[in-house]
C-alpha cells in the first residue's frame, strides 16, 4: 500500500444557495481517499459507529476502500450539519462527533511502512500519534483547521517541523503565521518548517512556497458552486495520490500535482457529498487539466 489517510469519516446534512442534501457520506477521509485512489493504491483510516449505513459500506468496498484501516465500533458515527452562505462560508449547525470523539488510530506492521501518508485535519496530538508509528515514509503531508491552531498551536507548530506538505486554507495560514498579505504569510508558512506550504484560496486559486521557490496558479472557473464541503480534502488527496506515484519528487512534480488537484476541486464542488468525485476518472482530470492549461496560458510578450 503506497498511501496512508488518517481522517475522519460522517455523515452530513448540508444546505448551500443551491439546494440541501440529508444524511450524506462525508468526512475529511472520505474525500481524499476517494481523490487519491484514482492515481495510487491507498487505504483509509478512520473509525464509524454501528450506525453506519451499510449502503455506504458497500460505497467504500466498491472503491476499493473498505478495508483493515476503516474500524467499526459500537455507538454513533461522527455528524456534521451546516449551511453555507452567499459567499461559501461555512456555520455549522450541529456536531456531533461520536465514535470520533474516542479515536486513537493504531496501525497494522504493514501499514506502518507506507512511502507516502496524509494526516488529515484530526487533532495534532493525533497526527503526531500516526507521525511516530510510521517506520521510513517518503513523504508526510498534513491539514488542520482553525481550532487546532487557536487552542493547541505549540504541539501543531513542532509538527510542522517534520511534514513534506502542509496544506491550508488561507484564513488558517493567516491565523498560523500573523501575516494578513497571502502571497508573504505562504513564504512565512514554509520557513515555519515544513519542506512545502500549500494555500488554498478556494476560487481564487492556489500558492505554493518552499524556502527558495515559489509557485501560484488560478482556480478552476466553475460557472455554479454547489456545495465545497470536501474540495481541499480532495485536492491534498490528488495531490498526495499523484506524487506517490513519481519515483523522485522535484518541484516540476509537485507544480502538476497542484494543477491536478485544483482539477479535482472543482470537479467535487459541481455535486452534493462526494457524488461526483465519486464518479470521477482519472482521463475526466486529465482532460479538465489540459482545458486548465489552455485557460492559464498566457500570451507571449
Amino acid at each position: 500500500m503506497s498511501l496512508l489517510i488518517v481522517g475522519s469519516v460522517a455523515i452530513d446534512s448540508i444546505a448551500t444557495p443551491w439546494g440541501r442534501v440529508d444524511q450524506v457520506l462525508g468526512g475529511s477521509a472520505t474525500y481524499a481517499a476517494l481523490a487519491a485512489q484514482l492515481w495510487t493504491p491507498t487505504v483509509m483510516v478512520a473509525v464509524v459507529g454501528s450506525d453506519f449505513p451499510a449502503t455506504y459500506t458497500r460505497f467504500f468496498s466498491k472503491h476499493g476502500l473498505n478495508g483493515e484501516g476503516l474500524q467499526k465500533v459500537p455507538g454513533k458515527t461522527f455528524r456534521w450539519k451546516g449551511r453555507y452562505d452567499q459567499n461559501l462560508q461555512a456555520h455549522t449547525l450541529h456536531l456531533d462527533l461520536g465514535v470520533f470523539h474516542d479515536f486513537q488510530p493504531e496501525l497494522s506492521p504493514a501499514l506502518r511502512r507506507v512511502s507516502h501518508a496524509f494526516l488529515g485535519n484530526i487533532h495534532p496530538s493525533l497526527q503526531w500519534n500516526v507521525l511516530r508509528q510510521l517506520s521510513k515514509p517518503r513523504m508526510v503531508a498534513c491539514d488542520s483547521r482553525d481550532d487546532w491552531i487557536r487552542h493547541n498551536r505549540k504541539e501543531f507548530v513542532s509538527l510542522l517541523k517534520r511534514m513534506d506538505i502542509l496544506f491550508l486554507n488561507d484564513s488558517e495560514t493567516r491565523l498560523l503565521t500573523g501575516v494578513h498579505g497571502l502571497v508573504k504569510a505562504t513564504h512565512a508558512l514554509a520557513r515555519m518548517g515544513p519542506k512545502v506550504a500549500v494555500v488554498k484560496k478556494g476560487e481564487h486559486g492556489v500558492l505554493v512556497a518552499s524556502k527558495d521557490a515559489f509557485f501560484s496558479v488560478p482556480g478552476y472557473p466553475i460557472a455554479e458552486v454547489v456545495d465545497p464541503t470536501g474540495a481541499g480534502d480532495s485536492f491534498a488527496g490528488t495531490c498526495l495520490g499523484y506524487l506517490a506515484t513519481v519515483r523522485r519528487p522535484s518541484w516540476a512534480a509537485l507544480c502538476r500535482a497542484i494543477q491536478l488537484a485544483s482539477v479535482a476541486a472543482s470537479v467535487t464542488i459541481e455535486d452534493f457529498g462526494p457524488a461526483r468525485l465519486s464518479g470521477l476518472s482519472r482521463q475526466e482530470i486529465l482532460r479538465r487539466a489540459r482545458a486548465y492549461q489552455s485557460i492559464t496560458r498566457t500570451v507571449s510578450l
